[in-house]
């Protein structure tokens, strides 16, 4: 199905690369104005004129951001609000999974970074958006988790060890941060119901990693990835579902669900239904951003 995508604002986050390129692509080219808000200002220039040379009728912008930042994320929606009063679809794309790193690394607002840059700085840009979301309603918020989660079935969010201060792995910290972003997922579904607005969550399966990323991990990861690469989705692939979520008409009304691909539903691991633990990390997060 081709949408229609003309007067429609999207963000989305982490947009030079990836994913979040290819979905960039395909929502102006469904004629949506794309808001690319991407960390590296070379990356993010390149990924802009590419997607402005097959936009169709909408505009293509783009917004610095550094995710693992609330004073970068802060700046990067006034930014924003300084030029649009309009929202339909918020994509929160970006995420942090450094395989260079071997410790928690603490960001400037003293927070773990992969958690920080995965989860805490996402319900940031989030609340700082919602009054608009709400006015531009219909509209959609779509996060982002992993298929990985599955080697992780008894994941729980661990309170004690939200700074890797009692474990760390680079693996574990990532997930976790995305077991997080599913059960707010959950959580802000019910919380924004009769609102109008709705949220989602795709489960990213195995994607090809741009070599680009890669150019800093030892041989024998790299050949890890190559032969990952061998059953690997392409992003274009992966994107589809972040364009069905944006766009298809009959999702007007769908809220907290977990997406593997358009019209397929999955589910969570159990703990992630736990409303109780929900509202818990909501309550720590917001502890995070109260400023």
């Amino acid at each position: 199905m081709k949408y229609d995508l003309g007067n429609k604002t999207v963000v989305i986050t982490g947009a030079n690369s990836g994913i979040g390129k290819a979905a960039s692509m395909q929502l102006a080219q469904l004629g949506a104005n794309v808001v690319m808000m991407c960390r590296n200002k070379e990356r993010g220039e390149q990924a802009l004129q590419d997607v402005r040379a097959v936009a169709t009728t909408g505009s293509v912008e783009l917004i610095l951001v550094d995710m693992s930042s609330q004073t970068s994320v802060r700046k990067a929606i006034t930014e924003f609000l300084s030029g649009h009063s309009q929202l339909d679809a918020l994509i929160h794309n970006a995420a942090n999974f450094d395989l260079a790193q071997k410790k928690p690394i603490m960001t400037s607002d003293g927070i773990e970074s992969i958690f920080a840059t995965n989860h805490v700085n996402i319900s940031l840009m989030t609340k700082l958006l919602l009054d608009t979301l709400k006015q531009s309603a219909p509209s959609r918020i779509i996060t982002v988790a992993s298929k990985g989660l599955m080697t992780y079935p008894f994941l729980d969010i661990e309170f004690d060890n939200m700074q890797g201060e009692k474990k760390f792995s680079i693996n574990h910290a990532y997930y976790h941060s995305k077991q997080a972003q599913v059960m707010f997922t959950f959580y802000l579904a019910e919380r924004l119901k009769g609102t109008g607005v709705t949220v989602n969550c795709v489960r990213v399966g195995n994607v090809a990693i741009p070599d680009s990323r890669l150019d800093h991990l030892p041989k024998f990861l790299l050949k890890i990835y190559a032969m990952k690469r061998k059953f690997a989705l392409t992003p274009e692939k992966m994107a589809e579902t972040y364009v069905w979520l944006v766009a298809d008409p009959t999702l007007n009304d769908v809220t907290g669900k977990y997406w593997d691909a358009p019209d397929v539903p999955v589910k969570a691991n159990k703990n992630a239904y736990n409303r109780e633990t929900q509202q818990r990390l909501w309550e720590f997060t917001e502890k995070f951003i109260e400023k």
